[in-house]
């Protein structure tokens, strides 16, 4: 159940890194990291909920009724919640380069993104197998 947990929440943030290209307020991934933390946190929290997924072929992978209930809040101090209705998971994020980290609380288990795109609107993440995932916030 863990593992399919986590796996949900590695596509839940995956998703979050899909940009809108004509987007202005589009982050250049080498951006300082004050503005890469309001983009993704908001001005104290921000919540990100799946909406798009490839698989590592770059095929589409349909969400589930489940897997669009998934979201993840990351608070501007550095704190994330990642779940749905009924479990969630606590933990940190950091964002450097143009890699977004978290690390779960008490799990010793963390997930590694490369964000290839990111506005105020999306977040286009790619995971280490390849996958894809689109986000966009609440």
């Amino acid at each position: 159940m863990k593992l399919i947990f986590s796996s949900a929440v590695m596509l839940v943030l995956f998703f979050i890194a899909t940009g809108c290209k004509n987007d202005s307020s589009k982050s250049n991934m080498n951006n300082d990291t004050g503005s890469s933390t309001e983009l993704i946190a908001g001005n104290d929290s921000k919540t990100w909920r799946s909406s798009k997924e490839t698989d590592a072929q770059g095929d589409k992978d349909r969400l589930t009724r489940d897997e669009k209930k998934e979201f993840i809040t990351f608070s501007t101090n550095g704190t994330m919640t990642m779940g749905n209705n009924e479990q969630t998971r606590q933990g940190t994020w950091k964002y450097e380069g143009s890699t977004l980290s978290l690390q779960f609380t008490g799990e010793g288990v963390s997930e590694n993104f490369t964000v290839l795109e990111m506005d105020k609107n999306t977040m286009r993440l790619r995971a280490a197998d390849g996958s894809e995932m689109i986000m966009k916030p609440e």
